[in-house]
């Protein structure tokens, strides 16, 4: 090492800098950046299976469908309870302001008037309780299809035709969808090298011996292994990638820290 090196070296460490945080070549572990089993909230029998293993699919996209003819069904008893619930209370209305004049013209009870009052109040009521059940007939037959929640690639499906679902305890998962535009690598840095890095920074690294270009996502706080070099803190990289440019997990990611 020359003079001018060793200088160097000095004074990072004066400034308390590692000279292997520098220019270091770290590897990092590919994995999903989101990846989420999906279910349905309600039970029912699978009448369709929208998608296979391997399939990508858009955000919004159907990938199973519950047989939904009881839950359209309830629909329209709700539509039915709501609309006379409606008329129920139009009618009220009228009965309330027939009251009050009756009364205010003492040819009306005190008793008469507070049943009116009451009848009102009860048509209010009831008004509401069919509203709010015909919300819950509606949303349950929106949750009879699951749906892609975002663009991924369909990992598993646990469904077919005919398949009783029972979801009163618990959800049961049907399809497992992975993000697969973003993937994020882990790999364990050093103290030098977490306090080099912010979450944001732009990040070079190198996979199957091309480059590729990510950021940093996350820098742990707490260790997470020790080494002879001292504690080890995760590092969690982020990366869009391209068909062109697939990742796939569990591959290894060069994370080029400079």
């Amino acid at each position: 090492m020359t003079r001018l090196q060793v200088a160097c070296a000095a004074g990072l460490l004066a400034l308390g800098v590692s000279t292997a945080a520098l220019g270091a070549d770290v590897p990092a572990v590919v994995g999903w950046s989101q990846k989420v089993e999906l279910g349905t909230v309600v039970s029912g029998v699978v009448s369709q299976v929208d998608v296979q293993p391997g399939q990508l699919v858009k955000k919004g996209d159907s990938l199973i469908t519950l047989d939904n003819r009881g839950f359209n069904s309830l629909v329209s008893r709700r539509l039915a309870e709501f609309a006379h619930a409606q008329a129920a209370l139009q009618e009220a209305q009228r009965e309330d302001e027939r009251a009050a004049e009756l009364y205010d013209r003492t040819l009306l009870s005190d008793y008469e008037r507070n049943q009116a009052l009451i009848a009102l109040h009860g048509a209010r009521a009831q008004l509401e309780r069919t509203k709010s059940e015909l919300m819950t007939a509606r949303l349950d037959l929106e949750h009879s299809a699951v749906r892609a929640p975002f663009d991924g690639l369909v990992l598993a499906v646990n469904a077919a035709p005919g398949q009783s679902v029972v979801s009163e305890m618990q959800s049961q998962p049907l399809v497992t969808l992975a993000a697969n535009s973003v993937y994020r690598a882990r790999a364990q840095i050093d103290l030098a090298q977490a306090g080099q890095l912010v979450p944001g920074q732009r990040l070079q690294a190198s996979v199957r011996g091309r480059p590729i270009e990510g950021s940093v996502a996350y820098i742990g706080f707490e260790p997470v292994a020790q080494s002879a070099q001292g504690p080890q803190y995760e590092l969690v990289a982020e990366f869009a990638v391209t068909d062109q440019q697939p990742l796939r997990v569990g591959e290894t990611v060069i994370l080029h820290l400079e």
